[in-house]
């Protein structure tokens, strides 16, 4: 409980000290949105199920990977955007009331 605590804290604070923190956070769940939600799950079940190569549901698959791939890609792209837009308009550790 007080690690889970110390943890909450230390985070809370280095997001009020950084100013384009949520930024950051959208930059990371777009890298490890694609291949840990969609391309290692789909993977396992081509190889479970052992779906052919080119059939149907493998080619259904394998397209839904690709369009969460240039989703994710986006996101990305749109992250580094914003985080380059807070880096330029704002000061780190200047509060303004």
């Amino acid at each position: 409980m007080v690690w889970r605590t110390l943890f909450v804290v230390t985070t809370t604070v280095i997001s009020m000290l950084l100013p384009f923190f949520g930024g950051v956070v959208s930059l990371l769940g777009a890298f490890a949105f694609w291949p840990l939600t969609v391309y290692f799950p789909v993977e396992m079940y081509i190889s479970q199920k052992k779906i052919p190569k080119w059939s149907t549901r493998w080619l259904c698959l394998q397209t839904l990977s690709v369009a969460c791939l240039i989703i994710s890609i986006t996101a990305a792209a749109g992250a580094i955007a914003a985080i380059s837009h807070d880096v330029k308009t704002t000061k780190p550790f200047h509060t303004s009331y």
